[in-house]
């Protein structure tokens, strides 16, 4: 009889799920489509590489390219034939290349607050260069690695598709309510059982500008549901690192908001806490944005005079 009610909880909760997530994407599909016509738009113009630093190392480019291939082949037909470690430091090493070659810097701002469990990375999305940022400040000694819920189209992207398919990341169908039932489901997994920091845009498309555009409500609801942290992450800048006209060298800034805490916000309506995380973005966009950050370095020159 207990087993009988336990499913049919577990079924009713299913189905709570699904309908937040569908009335999601169906009231938010105009404003991506056209958001998403506006970043493809931006994206259009020079990808920006540093001509002399990619004319210098275009064989190691070309051939990281090829065994990324290599490794997303493999690793269909085992997934044990690379190690989880190796993985991850490998696509760490090739995020941080990107840096070099974009001649991009990136300033972290309270990185303490990124807590080293299963928790809900949140950041505002900009560009599609945000989730390289992160993985190369994801420092593996303090923090969980990354994982992802992103679009199902990376998965046939031949840039990105070869890599993602190399760590934790979660393939999402935004027309199709039964792949957002099911990156629920394998998210809370990677939360409860792998303890990964598991990044949700919850914009859920780039905006292509510094403004922080409208959340979905339902994002935040894997949060409630596996009773984890959540991390308000503020990216700034990240939208000039694609665009056709940029500064020559560019630095962008991550911000690490304090972190929500589940037993806080279990009792909250999903959109109330999402509309809040959005909040908190916002404050340390508004605080950070023409803040100069100090560097160590320059902390301890200060401190020697």
């Amino acid at each position: 009889m207990k087993e009988k009610q336990k499913l049919e909880l577990e079924i009713e909760e299913s189905k709570v799920t699904t309908n937040e997530l569908v009335e999601a994407q169906t009231d938010s599909k105009s404003k991506k489509s056209k958001a998403e016509k506006k970043a493809k738009k931006d994206d259009q113009g020079s990808k920006n590489f540093n001509k002399w630093k990619l004319f210098l190392i275009w064989f190691i480019v070309l051939m990281n390219f090829r065994k990324a291939k290599k490794m997303a082949r493999r690793i269909k037909r085992d997934p044990n034939s690379y190690s989880e470690e190796y993985r991850y430091h490998w696509v760490k090493k090739i995020a941080r290349r990107m840096l070099w070659l974009l001649d991009v810097k990136i300033q972290v701002v309270d990185i303490e607050n990124w807590l080293d469990r299963g928790v809900i990375l949140a950041p505002n999305h900009q560009s599609n260069f945000d989730p390289v940022a992160l993985i190369a400040i994801n420092d593996f000694s303090r923090q969980q690695p990354l994982a992802f819920i992103a679009k199902q189209e990376l998965w046939n992207d031949k840039t990105f598709g070869r890599f993602v398919k190399l760590i934790d990341a979660i393939p999402l169908d935004r027309q199709n309510p039964r792949s957002a039932l099911n990156a629920f489901k394998e998210g809370k997994e990677l939360l409860n059982q792998y303890h990964r920091s598991l990044v949700v845009f919850p914009e859920g498309t780039r905006s292509s500008t510094q403004e922080v555009g409208e959340f979905q409500g339902a994002s935040m609801k894997i949060a409630q549901s596996a009773y984890v942290p959540i991390i308000p992450v503020t990216i700034i800048d990240s939208h000039y690192v694609f665009a056709k006209q940029r500064p020559k060298k560019l630095t962008i800034k991550v911000v690490f908001g304090k972190p929500m805490l589940p037993e806080k916000f279990i009792s909250i309506k999903t959109d109330i806490l999402t509309n809040n995380v959005r909040k908190e973005v916002i404050k340390n966009m508004d605080k950070y944005q023409n803040f100069e950050t100090t560097s160590p370095a320059k902390k301890k020159e200060k401190k020697k005079k």
